[in-house]
C-alpha cells in the first residue's frame, strides 16, 4: 500500500471521483494517507489521522517513496497553530497560507521538510504536549468567523463537524470525522449546567439524527459552525440565536472527551 502527503494548503477529499462531486473532507498541508486504488487521476484513500475515506485529485498529492516515508517517520511531528501562516519552499521561493492544525515535520536542528524538499515556515507550532482540555477554547476562537463550507476542516472554510475535529487535534486529540461518530465517545453529561468548557454539544435534527455539534464555552455559551464560526447562547432546550432570537438546533446530548497523547514522532498524521 503506497502512503502519500498532501503538499498544498489543503486538498478536497470527494465521495467519488471527479471535482464536480460532493467534498467530504478536506486534507490539511502535511497531512498523510494510504491509497486504496487509483482510478485514473484519482486516488481512492484512507486519511492517516483517522481512516477517513475519499477520493482526491492525484496532481494534488504526492506520493512517498521508501527513503522519503522513512525520512519523515523519523521527524518530530508539530501542528501550526497560527489561523491562518505562510510556509515556503525554500528552493523556489514558493508560498502559500497553510491553516490551522496542518503538520510540520521537524528534523534535527529545526530544519522542515516533506517530501525531500526543504521548506521555511514562521510562526508558533504546537510539539508533542499534555493533551488539556483548557487548551481546547483557546483554538476554538481562533476560528471565528471562518466561513461554513460543507466537508471543510480547515481555516479556509469548515463544517460543524471539521472545527472540532480540528480543534481537538492541535489540543492533542484525535476525534473522528463526523458528528454522529464523534458522538459517541467519552462520557455522558446529563445538563447543561454541568458541562465544562470543551465539552461537546450535539444537536439533532426532526428524524433525531445527530446531524450538528459545537464545543461548550462556558457560562452558557457554545461555539459552532453555522453559516460562520460563530458563539451563541446554550440552554437545556438548544441553541438560540441572539441575533434571530430563535432556536437553531435542539440539543440532544453532551459528551465528555478524555484527553490522550498526540501521535509520537514516529507516526505520520
Amino acid at each position: 500500500m503506497s502512503t502519500g502527503i498532501c503538499p498544498l494548503g489543503m486538498a478536497a477529499v470527494r465521495s467519488a471521483p471527479g471535482h464536480k462531486n460532493e467534498m467530504v473532507s478536506q486534507l490539511l498541508f502535511g497531512e498523510s494517507f494510504d491509497v486504496i486504488e487509483a482510478a485514473g487521476d484519482w486516488l481512492h484513500i484512507a486519511m492517516g489521522h483517522d481512516q477517513y475515506r475519499g477520493w482526491v485529485a492525484a496532481n494534488q498529492v504526492e506520493l512517498l517513496d521508501e527513503e522519503n516515508l522513512k525520512r519523515l517517520r523519523s521527524c518530530q511531528i508539530v501542528v501550526t497553530a497560527g489561523y491562518m501562516t505562510e510556509v515556503v519552499e525554500e528552493l523556489s521561493g514558493r508560498r502559500f497560507p497553510v491553516s490551522a492544525g496542518s503538520t510540520l515535520y521537524m528534523e534535527a536542528g529545526g530544519r522542515f521538510v516533506l517530501n525531500g524538499i526543504s521548506w521555511g515556515y514562521h510562526g508558533e507550532v504546537l510539539g508533542r504536549q499534555r493533551p488539556s482540555l483548557e487548551h481546547i477554547t483557546l483554538h476554538a476562537r481562533l476560528f471565528l468567523g471562518t466561513p461554513y463550507l460543507w466537508g471543510g476542516r480547515s481555516a479556509f472554510g469548515t463544517d460543524c463537524s471539521g472545527f472540532v475535529q480540528t480543534v481537538f487535534h492541535m489540543a492533542g486529540i484525535k476525534l473522528p470525522r463526523d458528528a454522529s461518530v464523534q458522538a459517541n465517545l467519552g462520557e455522558s453529561v446529563h445538563l447543561v449546567h454541568e458541562a465544562r468548557a470543551g465539552d461537546l454539544l450535539f444537536f439533532d435534527d426532526p428524524a433525531g439524527d445527530i446531524n450538528h455539534v459545537g464545543i461548550y464555552l462556558g457560562e452558557g455559551e457554545v461555539i459552532h459552525a453555522h453559516g460562520r464560526v460563530r458563539t451563541d447562547r446554550i440552554d437545556h432546550q438548544g441553541i438560540f440565536n441572539t441575533g434571530t432570537r430563535r432556536y437553531t438546533h435542539p440539543l440532544r446530548l453532551i459528551r465528555r472527551i478524555s484527553p490522550f497523547k498526540r501521535p509520537g514522532p514516529h507516526q505520520l498524521i
